[in-house]
């Protein structure tokens, strides 16, 4: 499968951390850099007029910042933000910001971003619902992987990563488990813990803390013990 390239726009206030972005774009295939800005209100002009895939996006700038940019943003684009400071995560998490690069960003940091972007673009085609398909892509490295939602076991939380468990494979996508739970249809799947979303027609046994997939214990969270036992398994 081919994999259309996302485009993007970079925003930082220092003309180097602009450049190093560059640099780092240059070298992935899957990107396209429309256009790259110092001052963010000439990138507010910008999207009146075009609209990019993702933005790379500093926090901490003097005419505006991240977050009230992002908050003037109408049109559905995503985020990567790029800051020296980690006190924004939780503002980032709350906004739906696709990853959150710490400066000095690395190659490897910044290609990580793009895969993750790559993944959350192409995961839901447009116009499509997974209400409507029984499937979806699940970007794994380089790969665009068919994962039918009857083939899932169940999924789980690694540090970085989600490993979804399948019939017959294990694979690995930089989607967080935020964003695989919203892809997955709510009839047929649900949160058990911060670490598991579970398949419900492959439970073979629930028990007070557990529930058992095949082989597999899967550990019951105590926040989400009480939706599972009422909503799912009746009891």
């Amino acid at each position: 499968m081919s994999i259309k390239p996302l485009t993007c726009i970079i925003i930082d206030d220092e003309p180097l951390a602009v450049s190093l972005l560059q640099q780092y774009a240059a070298k992935e295939q899957q990107l396209r850099v429309l256009a790259t800005f110092t001052n963010p209100l000439d990138a507010i002009r910008f999207l009146k007029t075009n609209e990019p895939d993702c933005i790379f996006l500093d926090v901490q700038m003097p005419e505006v910042t991240g977050l009230a940019f992002m908050q003037s943003i109408t049109k559905k684009i995503l985020v990567v933000f790029t800051t020296a400071y980690d006190a924004y995560a939780v503002d980032a998490f709350d906004l739906d910001v696709v990853d959150y690069l710490l400066k000095p960003v690395t190659e490897e940091r910044f290609h990580k971003a793009v895969i993750k972007l790559q993944g959350r673009k192409t995961a839901q085609p447009p116009g499509n619902s997974n209400t409507e398909n029984d499937w979806l892509f699940i970007k794994s490295g380089y790969k665009m992987v068919k994962v039918h939602f009857e083939d899932i076991l169940y999924l789980e939380g690694m540090r970085d990563y989600t490993a979804i468990h399948t019939i017959t494979q294990k694979i690995l996508t930089l989607q967080s488990m935020r964003q695989m739970e919203t892809l997955l249809p709510g009839n047929s799947f649900a949160r058990v813990h911060k670490s598991y979303i579970v398949n419900l027609s492959k439970i073979t046994v629930a028990e007070k803390g557990k529930l058992m997939i095949e082989a597999t214990s899967i550990p019951v969270g105590s926040t989400y013990a009480e939706t599972l036992n009422k909503k799912y398994l009746g009891r």
